[in-house]
C-alpha cells in the first residue's frame, strides 16, 4: 500500500475520532441542559440553578457556530479566540454569553480600554459577536507607529474591530494627525496612504494629505510600470506635470522619472518640462513679492490721515499712534485727531496718556468756544 493511501486513511480516521468526540460533546451539553431543567422542577429554590442556567444556556448558544463549537465546548478561551479571528460567520448577539462563559474576558476588555495595548490580539476578533469598544485616547497615535513597525498589523478584523467602536472619529484624527508629521519621509508614503485611507473608512472625512498621497501611489505605480515599456514624449510630459503638481516630497518619483527618460531616449523633453516648471514658479513667487511691495508702496502715498484709519482698522494701533503724533506736531490745534489719538491710547492700555489728550481736547474746546464767543461780540 502506498504512503499517500496510508495517510489518506489516517486523516479520515481521525476527522471520525474528532467527528464523533464533538458529537459526544454536544451530546453530553443536551444531557446537562436537560438534568438542569429537571432540577429546576426538583428545586426551584436553589441559588445555583441561576448561575449553571446562564453556563449551559451560553454554551449552547455559541456551539451555533460551528468553527467555535470544540472551543466552546472544552470551554478553552485561548483556542476560542483563534477560532473566532478565523470565522466569518458575525453573530453580534453573543457578547453576553461570551461573558458569562469566559468571565477572565471582562479583565482582558478593561486591562485594553485602559490602554494595555498587547491585548488587541485578545479582544480584535470580538466584534464578531458584538462587542463594541472605546478605544484608549491615545490609540490613534499608538496605532501609526506600530503600523509602520508591522504592516501586517491591519487586516480585514482590525478594520471592523475599529470600525465598530464608538469613538471612531476620535481614532480618524488622531491618525491624521500622526500622519501629517511624517509627510516629508517620502519612503513611508505607501503605508501613510495605508492609513489615511483607513481614517476616511472610519470617519468618512476626506483630507488634502490623503488627496496628495493617492495622486503620488497612482504616479508611483505608473512610472513603476513604465520601467520596462515603451513611452511617448507627450505621455512623459503629463507624467512630469503631474509630479511638478504635487506638494509632497517628491525624490523618489524625479528618480523614476528620470530613469524612464534616459531609457526611452526622451532625457531632453523631461528637461525641457522640468525647465518650464521652474519658470513658472519663479514667476509665481516674483508675483508673490511684487504683490506686498505694491500695496507698501500704496500705502505710502495715501495721505497721513487715511493711513491713520487704515492702521486702526487693521489693528495696527501703534503705528497709527506715530502717525497721529506726527501729524499733531504740524497741527497742533486738530481736536479730531487728539480725540483719536486718545481712543488709540485706550485701546493699548494707555490710560494716563488717553487721560492727558482728553484733558488737552477739554482745554481746546473750551479755548476755541471763547474766541467765539469774543467774535462775536
Amino acid at each position: 500500500m502506498s504512503i499517500k493511501k496510508i495517510l489518506l486513511i489516517l486523516l479520515i480516521f481521525l476527522s471520525l475520532i474528532l467527528t464523533s468526540l464533538i458529537a459526544a460533546s454536544l451530546e453530553e451539553l443536551e444531557k446537562s441542559w436537560l438534568e438542569l431543567i429537571d432540577r429546576i422542577v426538583r428545586e426551584p429554590g436553589s441559588d445555583q440553578l441561576i448561575d449553571l442556567g446562564k453556563r449551559i444556556a451560553a454554551k449552547r448558544r455559541l456551539a451555533e457556530i460551528e468553527v467555535l463549537r470544540e472551543a466552546v465546548l472544552d470551554e478553552n478561551f485561548e483556542k476560542f479566540i483563534a477560532k473566532l479571528t478565523e470565522a466569518n460567520e458575525v453573530r453580534e448577539d453573543l457578547f453576553d454569553e461570551c461573558l458569562v462563559l469566559f468571565p477572565n474576558l471582562k479583565d482582558e476588555i478593561a486591562t485594553f480600554e485602559r490602554g494595555d495595548f498587547t491585548k488587541l490580539g485578545t479582544v480584535c476578533p470580538l466584534w464578531k459577536i458584538g462587542y463594541k469598544p472605546r478605544l484608549p485616547q491615545d490609540f490613534g497615535s499608538w496605532f501609526v507607529k506600530a503600523f509602520l513597525k508591522d504592516p501586517f498589523l491591519l487586516d480585514w478584523n482590525l478594520v471592523f474591530f475599529l470600525k465598530n467602536s464608538t469613538n471612531r472619529e476620535t481614532v480618524a484624527r488622531r491618525i491624521r494627525e500622526e500622519c501629517e508629521k511624517l509627510k516629508n519621509e517620502e519612503d513611508s508614503y505607501p503605508a501613510l496612504y495605508r492609513l489615511v485611507s483607513l481614517a476616511k473608512q472610519l470617519d468618512g472625512a476626506s483630507s488634502k494629505l490623503e488627496s496628495e498621497l493617492s495622486t503620488y501611489m497612482e504616479l508611483l505605480t505608473h512610472l513603476q510600470r513604465l520601467a520596462n515599456e515603451n513611452v511617448s514624449k507627450e505621455e512623459l510630459n503629463e507624467l512630469s506635470q503631474q509630479l511638478n503638481a504635487l506638494t509632497l516630497k517628491k525624490d523618489n518619483l524625479k528618480n523614476l522619472l528620470m530613469h524612464v527618460a534616459e531609457r526611452t531616449g526622451t532625457k531632453q523633453v523631461l528637461k525641457d518640462t522640468t525647465k518650464k516648471s521652474l519658470i513658472e514658479k519663479i514667476l509665481k513667487n516674483r508675483l508673490l513679492l511684487i504683490l506686498p511691495a505694491l500695496a507698501l508702496l500704496i500705502i505710502f502715498l495715501l495721505p497721513r490721515k487715511l493711513k491713520i484709519k487704515l492702521f486702526t482698522f487693521l489693528r495696527a494701533y501703534k503705528l497709527a499712534i506715530k502717525l497721529c503724533q506726527k501729524e499733531l506736531k504740524i497741527k497742533p490745534m486738530n481736536i479730531e485727531l487728539r480725540t483719536q489719538l486718545a481712543m488709540l491710547y485706550e485701546r493699548t492700555g494707555e490710560m494716563e496718556r488717553a487721560f492727558q489728550e482728553y484733558k488737552i481736547v477739554r482745554d481746546l474746546s473750551r479755548m476755541i468756544k471763547k474766541d467765539q464767543t469774543r467774535s462775536r461780540v
